[in-house]
């Protein structure tokens, strides 16, 4: 009994083989999936066939899996897991989820901080926001391909501590602001992030569903609210990055004087490449220095707790991308099918050569998926609306109007209201329809859009500033852990295909904004967006209205549609 139920649990761990979960945060990679079909997954499978953690595993094996587990497994009784065993993984989960929670924190308070102040500090000859379009145009062939081999090679864990490396070379490179060490670090850290975000939506999401397996908790709500916490807690990298920023850059203002009222006829929705700075002056170089210094040192800590507490990945040969299982007669087959355990082991063959077929794959299921190339203005809306904020909001208005010392305040406020509203809306989403909340994000950022043009930035305006940032923190905390949990909803068991499409378009996206940012006007790059607000909105609508009929003809409810889709893939 003890053996056969040691070969299943075996077997189950092994298949993980088969399908990686390349899920991932809005910034992720694109890989895709298998080579030849791409395979329906339900949450319940991609429970059973996620990569399991070391202290974790252990933990596990006297938990019971679903009912499809029980049917396929030999043994006719299994074990009830025991409290204690329960109470214990839901604790190392919970720890996990800290630990990466907190190490993007401290990653992030010096990264976006330092991206808010790239079109301000790096002014001169455009190089800010040049090394912002490489670095996302980096982005967009390193995820398909780069991304899914250091997964598979390194795992997740040292993945990401890996590739949180490449973040603490673009702030050195800051250093010394010229296009010869700026512009090769922002290409770094381009494939940096394609495998960080890639591997950081794979941890979470299996974080996720092992938690729900142990709870008995609803799947879908269960990654949507991990989700929800690890967002609430990254987004307050924007408070301590940019209090950060402030009290080391207002050193420099206090001999500047006031903001004066005459400099800012250039300012706003004004504003041209090439034009007036109006208030904006940039810092001396030792302020420059310190700043920069107390953002590695951030980094370094980020390093070092996801290297020293994170816990790796049991099994080596899950991520090796030196095998997988092969398909015979249109099955994957892995060490726990039929008890040919050893049969199978030795049918591997290698699956780095498929990168290209697995790309591709997502590539065809989002054009035989209407769904998904309907949403594509809508992943390109919540990109750019964020590029707008970082590199427009903050230069144009903020500091031009204000002083540079300024920025750091107002994005603040900020990320105080981001934080608190991915926390809100991944708690509220059980008793508020999404569609609710979509139609909610796009009125405020339609108001706040309409006020940057219609409205002329004035020192004697502070306030309003603060109000905008804190607004618009609002609806950017609903469009990041909506769109992301909307995959999970639309496409079951589908989301190894689907995220990576999202993090597509999410990087040419920010390509296409930080590329035409340093030629167009304010007012231009303003009214493109609102533009894209306006088409994103109207195709989301026809998406809920296929969803809807589909549903109607399927004689189900909406509130019922993740049990159903769950359990029409799984059967």
């Amino acid at each position: 009994m003890g053996k056969r139920r040691t070969q299943h649990l075996e077997g189950v761990i092994n298949r993980a083989s088969d399908f990686t979960d390349l899920t991932m945060t809005r910034k992720a990679s694109f890989a895709g999936n298998s080579p030849q079909e791409i395979p329906t997954l339900s949450v319940n499978h991609l429970t059973n066939m996620s990569t399991t953690f070391s202290p974790i595993d252990n933990e596990l094996q006297s938990i019971p899996l679903d009912a499809n587990a029980h049917e396929n497994s030999h043994d006719s009784k299994t074990s009830a897991p025991s409290p204690d065993n329960v109470s214990s993984t839901k604790r190392r989960i919970i720890i996990n989820l800290l630990i990466q929670c907190f190490g993007f924190l401290l990653l992030f308070t010096a990264y976006q901080s330092l991206q808010n102040l790239q079109s301000s500090i790096n002014r001169a000859r455009n190089l800010g926001l040049t090394s912002l379009a490489v670095l996302y145009g980096s982005l967009i062939p390193a995820g398909p391909f780069l991304a899914p081999v250091a997964m598979r090679y390194f795992g997740l864990k040292w993945t990401i501590t890996g590739s949180m490396v490449t973040y603490m070379i673009f702030t050195i490179a800051n250093y010394w602001s010229e296009f010869y060490t700026v512009i090769p670090a922002s290409v770094l850290l381009g494939v940096g992030a394609a495998c960080l975000w890639a591997a950081n939506g794979a941890y979470l999401t299996r974080l996720a569903t092992r938690y729900a397996l142990v709870t008995g908790q609803d799947k879908a709500a269960t990654i949507s609210l991990f989700f929800g916490i690890f967002f609430g807690i990254f987004q307050t990298s924007q408070i301590w990055g940019n209090l950060i920023s402030s009290l080391v850059l207002q050193q420099g203002a206090e001999d500047q004087g006031s903001p004066s009222a005459a400099n800012v006829s250039s300012c706003g929705a004004a504003n041209c490449p090439g034009g007036g700075a109006g208030n904006l002056v940039i810092p001396p170089n030792s302020l420059r220095v310190t700043l920069i210094s107390i953002y590695l040192v951030c980094g370094i800590l980020a390093v070092l707790i996801m290297a020293l507490f994170a816990d790796r990945e049991a099994g080596k040969g899950i991520f090796s991308c030196l095998k997988t299982s092969k398909r015979r007669g249109g099955k994957y087959l892995s060490s726990g099918d039929d008890g040919q355990a050893e049969e199978d082991e030795d049918e591997t063959s290698p699956d780095c050569k498929h990168l290209c077929e697995r790309f591709l794959a997502a590539w065809k299921f989002m054009f035989r998926e209407k769904r998904m190339m309907l949403l594509i203005p809508l992943i390109m809306y919540g990109t750019m609306e964020q590029a707008l904020n970082v590199a427009i909001f903050t230069q144009a208005f903020v500091g031009c109007t204000l002083g540079i010392h300024w920025i750091g305040w107002v994005m603040i406020c900020f990320g105080v209201c981001d934080a608190i509203s991915a926390l809100l809306v991944g708690r509220l989403r059980k008793w508020i329809p999404r569609q609710v909340l979509f139609g909610t994000a796009a009125v405020l950022n339609l108001a706040l859009m309409i006020e940057m043009l219609t409205v002329k930035p004035h020192p004697s305006l502070t306030v309003l500033f603060f109000v905008h940032a804190g607004l618009w923190g609002v609806a950017d905390g609903i469009w990041q852990t909506q769109i992301n949990s909307l995959y999970g909803v639309l496409f079951p068991g589908q989301q190894e295909v689907a995220f990576p499409m999202d993090g597509f378009w999410g990087a040419v996206s920010y390509t296409i904004s930080f590329a035409y940012g340093g030629y167009l006007c304010a007012d231009v790059k303003i009214s493109i967006l609102l533009a894209l607000l306006v088409v994103s909105m109207a195709t989301y609508g026809v998406v809920e209205l296929m969803e809807k009929r589909r549903l109607e003809n399927d004689g189900d409810t909406p509130e019922d549609a993740t049990e159903i889709k769950e359990n029409t893939t799984s059967n």
